[in-house]
């Protein structure tokens, strides 16, 4: 409906025009709401979306620095399975990695379970976590021949015929780093870790016919 005005001219109600302008502005309310919606839920899934699973959890954890921090730590003086660290991660890295929830078997899962254990016992998990195993987490001829044929392949091609061989050799001694003589498996294994960074000079010392391991 319209009306005329004093002069003559149409005039539209009142009520009519109120109510448009209010309908526009319901409209750019909404509208400007929606989009506002929408870059609120971007920005929050780049905030909080992470990935998720195994590997995170187990980082810093599972791995050769957290195994070598523990057992360097650990396992001093007479109980002692590396001479540095750089040693330590570099047999570390000739490890099978197993599962971390391992406690036995020829695994770098069991050893970082005993390097921690051995922060109340050295005397008995030390040589567990060590290079050779010890018994627990693989024999000594297991634990020498893994790392020996992965660091070595030129003197130990082969692990079954490593570990032939590796059962002659005496293994009465408890291993420790300071084991760097002697014809004993014990010998040969820490010549071997230190072989992990200089192999032209420590694998023959490993070999069952050893200048130095004699």
């Amino acid at each position: 409906m319209t009306f005329r005005g004093p002069h003559g001219g149409t005039v539209r109600p009142v009520r009519s025009l109120v109510s448009s302008l209010v309908l526009l502005a319901l409209c750019f309310t909404a509208c400007s709401d929606s989009a506002g919606s929408t870059d609120d839920q971007d920005t929050g899934s780049q905030t909080t979306t992470s990935p998720t699973g195994g590997a995170e959890d187990t980082a810093g954890n599972f791995d050769c620095a957290t195994y070598c921090a523990r057992i360097t730590a650990n396992c001093t003086a007479g109980n002692a399975q590396y001479t540095n660290l750089q040693l330590c991660e570099a047999t570390c890295a000739t490890f099978d990695m197993g599962a971390q929830s391992d406690t036995t078997g020829n695994t770098l899962g069991c050893r970082l379970y005993h390097s921690d254990a051995a922060a109340g016992d050295p005397a008995t998990h030390c040589t567990h976590a060590g290079p050779g195993g010890n018994g627990m987490c693989g024999s000594n001829c297991q634990g020498f021949c893994t790392t020996a044929v992965r660091t070595c392949p030129a003197v130990w091609p082969e692990q079954a015929a490593c570990e032939t061989t590796c059962a002659g050799f005496s293994d009465a001694e408890s291993y420790d780093a300071g084991d760097a003589a002697g014809n004993t498996l014990a010998c040969r294994l820490y010549h071997l870790t230190v072989a992990t960074v200089f192999p032209d000079e420590h694998c023959p010392h490993t070999a069952a016919m050893s200048s130095t391991c004699l």
